[in-house]
């Protein structure tokens, strides 16, 4: 495990979306810092998967798989991890592909692809931030870092304009929140990411073409998204708050 200011000795973590691609290398690198890690998921079977990576790595953590658009099954999972591993210290927001995601130029969208990812990218991100707020403000310690994305402020021709508006209004929300609890000891930042290794970008006919744009000419690692979480939650980012840092290898494109 880590140590000095990057160590989260003796605090609980809660990473949603965390059962594969960047949400895993966050709750992997949280865990190595030595955070107790929530591992949330919709899918059960990853989110024991990655629970039980952590375990046999010596970190701990436990599977927290439920739905964070349903404010009834959050509730019951806030509910579960604060009897497993306690309050909630650490959130990181990740989930943020909809089941059955498209692309799709906006002309040929209808409301209920803009809905989906409103819910997810935005009301579901508010609804978690709302919910464990309360108890870091009362305990005067607190880490909120919401994953973005370069989406959010440039145009991308690559039919995510939906997803784009979304992750726009969730960093409206990261610089009022973080200015509103300034004084309290609970830090509120994101991390807008660019191009990462997953499965959705691998599989998009647009990805050579925007892999050319980024200068570092590569895609970025779930770990290395992990490694700018547990900075921001450590004593060392301790001074960071209200901000939208991007991780893109010098890249506008958006994740």
């Amino acid at each position: 495990m880590s140590g000095g200011g990057f160590d989260l000795t003796g605090r609980t973590a809660l990473v949603t979306g965390a059962g594969r691609s960047v949400g895993e290398g966050i709750a992997r690198e949280l865990a190595a810092a030595g955070a107790r890690v929530a591992v949330n998921d919709l899918h059960a079977e990853r989110a024991e998967s990655v629970a039980g990576a952590i375990g046999d790595a010596g970190g701990r953590a436990v599977a927290a798989p439920f739905d964070v658009t349903d404010a009834a099954a959050l509730a019951d999972g806030l509910a579960r991890i604060d009897r497993e591993l306690g309050p909630v210290d650490i959130l990181v927001n990740n989930a943020g592909v909809p089941e059955g995601q498209r692309t799709i130029p906006f002309v040929d969208s209808a409301e209920n692809d803009w809905l989906r990812q409103i819910e997810l990218n935005m009301l579901a991100s508010m609804r978690v931030v709302h919910a464990v707020l309360p108890g870091q403000l009362e305990r005067g310690w607190g880490r909120i870092v919401q994953i973005s994305s370069g989406a959010s402020s440039r145009g991308l021709a690559i039919g995510v304009s939906a997803y784009g508006a979304a992750k726009s209004g969730i960093e409206g929300l990261v610089r009022h929140v973080a200015t509103e609890v300034g004084p309290s000891g609970v830090t509120v930042n994101a991390l807008a990411l660019g191009l990462m290794e997953n499965v959705g970008q691998r599989a998009s006919g647009h990805l050579e073409s925007l892999i050319a744009e980024v200068p570092v000419r590569r895609l970025g690692l779930p770990a290395e998204v992990g490694g700018a979480a547990v900075w921001l939650c450590s004593s060392y980012g301790a001074f960071v708050t209200g901000q939208v840092i991007h991780l893109n290898g010098g890249s506008l494109n958006g994740r």
